[in-house]
């Protein structure tokens, strides 16, 4: 094949024939576009500069991976300001911004070029599945020299062949597996609660039911417990058997399924973390608000006291190591406020000795977390202190 000079289609052609192209442009240090299309799915465009990769885009979850990319890699992105960025479904502007964070420093460009890496084997492995779902079914178009996103020109490239090698390796798990027929853009809604109560669940699935809301697919789960997809939906399936959940196509924007705390509580039960770190602070608040919960956030230490007696908080988390003032001397504080005492407190460290446990034991902290904390672990002590709290209340 000689040197693209003008743009070349081909039809209805199989998912071998596709890839074999993809090698030839590689080869060929090819720059400009390949949009793909299968089926009735919509097209995926694939940016190559100099036969390498610089950024991926399209299908029917485009808006849902443009989002949880942002929020998994852009950290100081939250709330309105992230749902504003992540509403943006022009390719072009997407590029714009992630240059613009690039320019900014809210992204590094080793963490550009793991996000492009991840969006972009995400979106062959969607492709390889289309292709085998609809065979010979696939039709693209290159494009030589395309110059309608002059922004992917900034962008860090990758390598092609590694990349493809990847998306190939995890779809032929997934088919081993006998998944074919799902896909992992899936989300997953809990039906039957009680049906899940019933079954015996390790570590790892309590936090993939805890995770379960209107906004979670199975890769987002994959990607917030840590496990692989194949993992999460071998998990979801048998339960989806047992018609405890359903998978739907789109987020559900109904909660009522959502795998609730124990406790019955009401809108006024509120949380309070007191960590100077803010990654840490929405770690919890996502999980919080998930429990139908209040929460409240304070990174100064020193306005703890008063934001209590203001807020009345049902139970405190309180980091450890701060500065100006620790963990411990504010629990000290906090037992000497009499319309605070009684407060359960949870001390977050990533410390997790016998001495620091004694320590906050001492300094009246009715229990110890352990950081990074586990989503399990996290909702077996909310329901631990609020049944307590909730039992002192009625007696």
């Amino acid at each position: 094949m000689s040197e693209l000079q003008k743009p070349i289609k081909q039809k209805n052609v199989g998912l071998k024939e596709f890839l074999i192209q993809l090698q030839e442009l590689t080869n060929l240090r090819f720059s400009g576009s390949l949009h793909i299309t299968i089926a009735n799915h919509p097209s995926w465009t694939l940016w190559l500069r100099l036969g390498r990769l610089s950024w991926s885009d399209g299908g029917r979850n485009s808006q849902e991976r443009w989002q949880r990319h942002l929020e998994s890699f852009v950290s100081e992105l939250q709330g309105p300001r992230l749902d504003k960025i992540a509403s943006t479904a022009n390719t072009n502007d997407r590029c714009s911004i992630l240059v613009h964070f690039l320019n900014q420093g809210l992204l590094q460009r080793q963490q550009l070029t793991e996000l492009t890496l991840s969006v972009t084997q995400e979106i062959l492995f969607d492709l390889i599945q289309s292709s085998h779902m609809n065979r010979n079914c696939l039709s693209y178009e290159i494009i030589p020299d395309d110059s309608s996103n002059k922004h992917t020109l900034i962008l860090p490239m990758i390598e092609v062949i590694p990349t493809l090698k990847q998306s190939l390796k995890t779809w032929q798990q997934w088919q081993n597996q006998g998944l074919v027929t799902y896909s992992p853009n899936l989300f997953p809604v809990i039906k039957q609660r009680e049906l899940i109560s019933q079954k015996n669940l390790s570590e790892s699935q309590l936090s993939i039911i805890s995770l379960i809301d209107h906004r979670e697919n199975v890769r987002s789960l994959a990607l917030k417990t840590g496990l692989d997809i194949v993992s999460v939906m071998l998990f979801l399936l048998p339960l989806a058997k047992l018609k405890a959940i359903s998978f739907s196509k789109i987020p559900n924007h109904h909660k009522s399924g959502i795998y609730h705390l124990e406790v019955d509580h009401n809108q006024k039960t509120l949380i309070a973390c007191v960590d100077d770190n803010p990654n840490v602070c929405r770690s919890l608040e996502k999980i919080i608000s998930r429990q139908g919960l209040g929460f409240i956030a304070i990174q100064k230490p020193l306005k703890a006291i008063p934001s209590f007696l203001k807020n009345k908080p049902d139970l405190i988390f309180l980091d450890l190591v701060m500065p100006i003032t620790n963990g411990y001397e504010l629990c000290t504080q906090l037992r000497k406020t009499s319309s605070l005492k009684d407060v359960p407190v949870v001390i977050l460290t990533g410390k997790d000795g016998l001495v620091d446990r004694m320590r906050a034991k001492m300094a009246g902290a009715n229990d110890f977390l352990s950081k990074p904390v586990k989503v399990s672990e996290f909702i077996k002590v909310l329901n631990k202190h609020l049944k307590k709290s909730t039992q002192k209340e009625s007696t």
